[in-house]
């Protein structure tokens, strides 16, 4: 069954084959992009890597490493993932016998390290243009590795082994293989570290949780091997009855899609995976900056806590000035019981001399009784006056806090 005519197929499957001219310079335009997405990638986390080794308070470590550790990390980047499916299978690399595709990655590297390229791109381009860009021609050439590699070449390479004769189709092997096509270069980064200053050889992220470049590529394997597989287009239509003839241990008919309408969609598919991803990661940049900048805006601005902070203090300090007065108030008041008890201790003090003065003349016998009275009248008038300034007069009321002057209320008004 044909989705797209056969122009249309055939123009979207040699897309990726197109050079910058055909002469002059005849190198893949797709693959340069591939390189130049690489080629980026490597240099940001180089430059992230050193940033962080200076916030832990390590040695620094330099922005560029030497250029053939950074080469062939891009170059093992890049072409990693048809070399493992290509090894698996016993095959050479194709890009092993091609003058053209180590050349133009190579060139792409140079471009990106160490010229102004990189910061042309950076910052005169748009983020979602560049990057669109960029996925849409890394993406058309990883279906076609999925497509050719992964899947074709392990449907030829067990059809024509004479260890199975007669067998089916060897999906563990297409999806298997479709998959490390499409995302061994990433896996081989993530195993040799090699987008660090040192490479090591350590347990890979992807042996525990697949990564997303893993899943977008076996999904897109499997989309291609059950659109174009005999098998599966006989067990769909026929219900898997062995009645169809058979050549070579395959179903002799084609399956549901031609093979350039499954490579066009395999395309189609494996770019609007990369993309979505692209899309999804701006979404949640953009609902970080939205919720910071609506935190941000919580806050209320410095001249509303100036004015609140201060009515707080002239409130504080009205508050001082009452206390103030009502201390003042009370002073009198504490004074004079102050003095009250200062003179009553007087008084016993002096009680105790008379007593002590009147015993001597007792004792003495020969003093007169005209002293005795004189002393007599002497402690009385003393008493007496004492008394007197001890009470205080109807004129000098001391000023309490019940008879401080008021606000007279509105109904007195």
């Amino acid at each position: 069954m044909a989705i797209f005519g056969a122009q249309w197929a055939s123009t979207l499957v040699e897309l990726p084959t197109l050079t910058f001219h055909h002469a002059i310079l005849p190198l893949s335009i797709f693959s340069a992009l591939h390189g130049i997405r690489v080629s980026m990638a490597y240099r940001q986390a180089i430059e992230q890597a050193a940033a962080q080794s200076l916030r832990d308070g390590k040695d620094p470590q330099p922005t560029r490493l030497p250029w053939g550790q950074a080469l062939l990390s891009v170059l093992a980047m890049s072409l990693g993932g048809g070399f493992s499916a290509s090894m698996l299978l016993g095959m050479p690399p194709s890009w092993l016998g091609s003058n053209v595709v180590v050349p133009t990655y190579t060139l792409s590297f140079l471009l990106i390290q160490y010229t102004y390229l990189y910061d042309i791109l950076k910052d005169m381009v748009p983020p979602a243009v560049l990057d669109s860009v960029l996925i849409v021609a890394d993406g058309s050439l990883r279906a076609l590795s999925i497509a050719k590699l992964g899947v074709d070449g392990s449907r030829m390479r067990f059809a024509a082994d004479s260890h199975y004769p007669g067998a089916t189709e060897p999906w563990f092997a297409m999806l298997f293989l479709g998959m490390i096509s499409g995302s061994g270069g990433g896996m081989w980064g993530d195993f040799l570290k090699l987008k660090t200053h040192k490479w090591t050889l350590s347990t890979p992220s992807w042996a525990s949780a697949a990564t997303y470049d893993m899943k977008a590529a076996l999904l897109s394997a499997f989309f291609y091997a059950a659109s174009t597989s005999p098998q599966f287009y006989s067990l769909l239509h026929n219900g898997g009855s062995d009645d169809a003839d058979k050549e070579g241990g395959f179903v002799a008919h084609g399956g549901m899609l031609e093979t350039s309408d499954a490579k066009a969609m395999t395309m189609l598919v494996m770019c609007t995976l990369l993309l979505g991803k692209r899309a999804e990661e701006t979404v949640v940049q953009l609902a970080k900056s939205f919720q910071s900048n609506a935190t941000t805006t919580a806050i209320p601005p410095r001249k509303s806590l100036r004015s609140s902070s201060t009515a707080a203090s002239k409130k504080k300090h009205d508050d001082e000035i009452e206390e103030d007065d009502d201390e003042s108030s009370y002073k009198p008041l504490t004074r004079r019981g102050f003095d009250d008890a200062t003179e009553e201790e007087g008084e016993e003090e002096e009680e105790e001399d008379e007593e002590q003065e009147a015993k001597k003349t007792t004792r003495g016998g020969g003093r007169k009784k005209s002293s005795t009275t004189t002393t007599t009248t002497t402690t009385t008038s003393r008493r007496s006056a004492k008394s007197a300034s001890v009470e205080p007069s109807s004129s000098e009321v001391p000023l309490t806090r019940s008879t401080r002057l008021r606000k007279p209320t509105r109904q007195e008004l």
